[in-house]
């Protein structure tokens, strides 16, 4: 089975949607294997926003679309001081509060949780989405204010990334084996058959 990455983020924690975002991966039958609240030290969030080129651009793509969707001048030109920026804001806020580390199991675990997540920007996800439903912040007022957008969660992008991010917040030792009820009703061929 596939694992992913979440990191319930401190708007997550100090607004408590803990419980409410973690019954969102439990009722789609997402298995939790690893779970802690922490402290986020400085070297694990450096790791886990790792500036790459890919990264950068990335975050830069996304946020000027918004603007120039909305006929706005989006404020930066340049992908690296956008993207470094961003760094900048992320590590600040991820070491602001305790955030919540899980480590999800489940048949094509990245994408469902993703979906299950919604777009970067909570004002652009869907209804029923998490963000869509306990968020609304926007790359505009985050831009204006200087910070980071406040989305309550992070997610692993895609399978590759999860097993780097989570090597970076969880040992071996900490991710737990064990039958859970998921396993037999939801991935057991035999288990609906007759006797």
């Amino acid at each position: 089975m596939e694992q992913t990455l979440v990191l319930i983020k401190p708007d997550g924690v100090q607004r408590g949607l803990i419980g409410n975002i973690i019954s969102r991966f439990e009722q789609v039958g997402l298995k939790i294997v690893a779970m802690k609240m922490v402290h986020a030290e400085q070297e694990d969030v450096d790791q886990h926003y790792a500036l790459t080129e890919e990264w950068m651009m990335a975050v830069f793509t996304k946020a000027k679309a918004k603007y120039d969707a909305e006929g706005k001048t989006f404020p930066y030109t340049d992908h690296k001081a956008y993207g470094g920026e961003i760094k900048r804001g992320l590590v600040d806020f991820l070491r602001s509060s305790p955030i919540v580390a899980l480590v999800l199991e489940g048949e094509m675990a990245v994408s469902l949780v993703r979906k299950l997540v919604g777009a970067t920007e909570p004002a652009s996800s869907p209804a029923g989405t998490i963000r869509g439903d306990f968020s609304h912040d926007t790359y505009a007022l985050s831009n204006e204010q200087s910070r980071p957008l406040r989305n309550l969660i992070h997610a692993s992008g895609n399978v590759e990334e999860a097993k780097n991010e989570m090597a970076i917040w969880f040992t071996d030792v900490e991710l737990h084996k064990y039958e859970h009820v998921n396993d037999r009703v939801q991935y057991d061929a035999k288990w609906f058959l007759p006797e």
